[in-house]
């Protein structure tokens, strides 16, 4: 009988079982099947969890390689093959992610990794490696790139200029609206120092908003209006931008919005509802006149003549000598009041003999012993627009009103001339002035409103100049168009 000591060997089986169970339970947890390619047989042998990558059943028995095969997707069958080719003939590591279709007919991706196994002679035995269902990652990663390319989209989609940039200040994002708008693609911007790019340095405002956020200190900042970047010859027409910084994760996102077009129309629109204003304003004044000129023809002809006849049916049928020294100087002084009226209401004169002629009957007509206005007409013989004329006229004729009523003074002077395409007007005196406010405030009391109303119905300009004790000065530009 020979005794042998077992225990060497119990301690070796023992810890290989160990090994064993170590092995297994890593497998388990890694979700990862064993799998064994034999080729001279040519059968495969894989665990369950091999199996259930390609939404097999478990089976311990050996199948042939086939059944691997045709689970593999058939446009994908063609690399598996060429990967399996470099791994038996020429060694290579297999490490393969494909695509495989289960019994069910969905689809799967399942990772491999193996090496080929040599016998006693250095000859090919098998092909034994691990795979696992990667699925889960490839959806996962095919929703990330999803959702990169639909941000993507809105950022290329977008006309605000967009890009991002990360904590330290190297841009990572740079979209189709910041490539038209700077003239440089992103491909060369990205990775580039933000600062040496944007309309503004570190040290303006909008700079150090944007190093808070770089620093993670700040809150996503409210608009700001900057000029066109001065490095990019491409938007030097643009005159605005607008510049939001908001927060995102480790960095920041930067919107650039060009405003010219806003501008423009906004522009566009206020032009067009200050031609509208002056056409209204327009119509006003012509109807206004209209009613001037119906009133003027009533006057002279109508209630001018009936007073004239009166006059003259006095002269001739009053028998007392005393009568008509009273009764004609009153119907003399009505008539000339009546005259004064019309001619102040429309001057026939204007249109009969022109600007000059007018403005010079205007000042006859003022009484000596109120106002001595002394006139300057220049260039005046010059045509112009009918309906500027009448304009000049009423401007003129409203500010020898203003005089007589509210300066107290006894002197004026009055300058109109004609030169380089404008008319310029002024009148001043040495009355008592006043404090004026702003052209826009002017006192209603003077009714300088209706000058001002003239003037900018014929785009012009007014200025007021005043002062208590010291007179006035009220100028007036209007160009000939």
């Amino acid at each position: 009988m020979a005794l042998d000591d077992i225990s060497t060997l119990q301690q070796a089986i023992r810890q290989r079982r160990e090994h064993q169970e170590s092995l297994n339970r890593a497998l388990t947890a890694s979700q990862q099947g064993v799998w064994e390619w034999s080729f001279a047989s040519n059968e495969l042998r894989w665990d369950q969890r091999a199996q259930a990558c390609f939404g097999r059943t478990h089976d311990p028995n050996p199948v042939p390689f086939d059944v691997l095969a045709q689970a593999i997707h058939p446009d994908d069958r063609s690399s598996v093959r060429q990967a399996l080719y470099a791994c038996v003939h020429h060694h290579a590591q297999l490490d393969l992610t494909h695509r495989v279709l289960w019994p069910d007919g969905s689809v799967h991706y399942v990772a491999a990794y193996g090496h080929v196994v040599p016998d006693a002679l250095g000859r090919p035995l098998c092909l034994s490696g691990l795979m696992h269902d990667v699925t889960a990652r490839y959806a996962a990663e095919e929703e990330l790139r999803q959702e990169r390319n639909f941000v993507r989209s809105l950022l290329d989609h977008s006309t605000d200029g967009i890009l991002s940039f990360d904590q330290q200040g190297r841009i990572t994002a740079w979209n189709k609206a910041m490539e038209k708008l700077s003239g440089q693609p992103e491909a060369q911007m990205l990775t580039q120092y933000l600062f040496d790019h944007v309309p503004f340095p570190p040290d303006s405002a909008p700079g150090q908003v944007i190093q808070q956020l770089m620093a993670g200190e700040a809150e996503p900042a409210p608009t700001c209006r900057l000029p066109p970047p001065p490095r990019a010859p491409a938007v030097r027409h643009h005159r605005h931008s607008t510049a939001p910084a908001t927060r995102v994760d480790r960095g920041g996102l930067l919107i650039l919005r060009d405003v010219t077009e806003l501008n423009r129309l906004q522009a566009a629109a206020t032009d067009a509802q200050l031609r509208q204003q002056r056409e209204v304003l327009r119509a006003v004044l012509v109807a206004q006149e209209e009613e001037r000129r119906r009133i003027s023809e009533a006057l002279h002809n109508g209630i001018g003549q009936l007073l004239f006849a009166a006059k003259l049916n006095l002269e001739h049928q009053l028998l007392t000598p005393a009568a008509p020294d009273k009764v004609l100087p009153l119907l003399n002084e009505a008539i000339r009041a009546t005259r004064v009226v019309s001619f102040e209401l429309t001057p026939i004169v204007l249109e009969d003999f022109g600007l000059q002629t007018a403005l010079q009957k205007l000042t006859q007509h003022l009484p000596p012993r109120q106002l001595q206005l002394y006139t300057h007409l220049q260039g005046l013989e010059q045509r112009r627009p009918h309906e500027l004329d009448l304009a000049i006229y009423r401007i003129v004729q409203e500010l020898v009103n203003n005089t007589l009523k509210h300066a107290r003074t006894t002197e004026a002077t009055l300058h109109v001339a004609h030169e380089d395409g404008q008319v310029y007007l002024s009148m001043e005196d040495n009355g008592v002035g006043f404090t004026p406010t702003t052209t826009t405030e002017l006192p209603k009391t003077l009714g300088l409103a209706t000058i001002r109303n003239r003037v900018a119905l014929f785009g012009g300009t007014m200025q007021l100049t005043s002062r208590p004790g010291w007179g006035t000065i009220v100028t007036v530009t209007l160009p000939v168009q």
